[in-house]
């Protein structure tokens, strides 16, 4: 696999230089642009999606996007490393990026939802590279702490987030009594200063709120189960392992990445408190166990 380059270099301090004025977003501390091609609805409507992640200091990554109807199939990505690039792939897109310049070329369908899908491909990758991850997973701040929920499907992710905004009547998202739902489907984490910190990100679920900008120290994680009434208990280790390992998202099969995968795994085990949260969907009564 032989990396498409775009005529970007890399500066000093290791991000790609701008040779116009592409469409800038920052998640979670790291920064990606665009530069259209073709479709200028797409490209208007993409902006708009995301655009209260937009701007910020220059990107790492430099993507020159060109849309094109791809095949829908298949459905699941796949991200392989060879040679000094990543080629990260599925049915709708396409994308190669050179891992030293910083410079991509993606091909992918002119759709929101198919965008959606390959920032989440790309931030989970890079995420993983730094010794951080992405989370299937429910996220609410309380008082200043992020809390974490974690369950398979159905587990209650979604409910659980639209009970704790409406806790005071409040709109999915926004404050109520020092509550805000970070995302009811995916939360993203970075290992900074020795510990983890939870950052906002525009990837929703059910709720489809807007997504929330900062980032915030982890309070601790919670094994979700629905149930006839709210209670606390403990868990072990191993079962908190082998949820974690379940909700990361990982799509790079490589050995290397195995590898940080377990030793981010290891390293939230070892700094941050796991619990197990059972709840009822009744109220938000189970924001008091938290």
């Amino acid at each position: 696999m032989t990396a498409m380059r775009i005529g970007i270099r890399t500066s000093a301090g290791g991000s790609a230089k701008i040779p116009q004025s592409p469409f800038l977003l920052g998640i979670a501390d790291s920064s990606a642009g665009f530069m259209f091609r073709g479709d200028a609805g797409a490209a208007r409507g993409i902006r708009k999606r995301y655009g209260d992640f937009s701007g910020g200091r220059k990107p790492v990554f430099l993507f020159e996007v060109n849309f094109k109807d791809r095949k829908q199939n298949p459905y699941k990505p796949a991200i392989n490393l060879k040679n000094g690039s990543v080629r990260l792939k599925r049915g709708d897109f396409d994308c190669i990026v050179d891992t030293g310049t910083g410079a991509g070329r993606l091909e992918i369908n002119p759709s929101q939802q198919s965008f959606d899908s390959f920032l989440r491909t790309l931030y989970s990758w890079i995420l993983i590279r730094c010794g951080g991850c992405m989370l299937h997973s429910a996220g609410i701040v309380k008082n200043g702490k992020a809390y974490i929920f974690l369950g398979k499907s159905g587990a209650g992710k979604s409910t659980l987030s639209k009970l704790a905004a409406a806790s005071s009547g409040c709109p999915a998202g926004r404050p109520a009594l020092g509550i805000e739902v970070l995302s009811d489907e995916i939360n993203l984490l970075r290992f900074e200063k020795g510990s983890f910190r939870v950052y906002g990100s525009p990837f929703w679920g059910e709720m489809r709120n807007e997504g929330r900008h900062g980032s915030w120290p982890v309070g601790g994680f919670f094994l979700l189960k629905k149930a006839k009434a709210n209670r606390l208990g403990d868990c072990t280790k191993s079962e908190a392992l082998r949820l974690l390992l379940r909700c990361l998202v990982n799509f790079d099969r490589s050995p290397e990445t195995a590898g940080n995968v377990l030793r981010t795994a290891a390293r939230l085990l070892a700094n941050a408190r796991f619990s197990r949260l059972e709840f009822t969907k009744k109220d938000a009564g189970f924001l008091e166990l938290v």
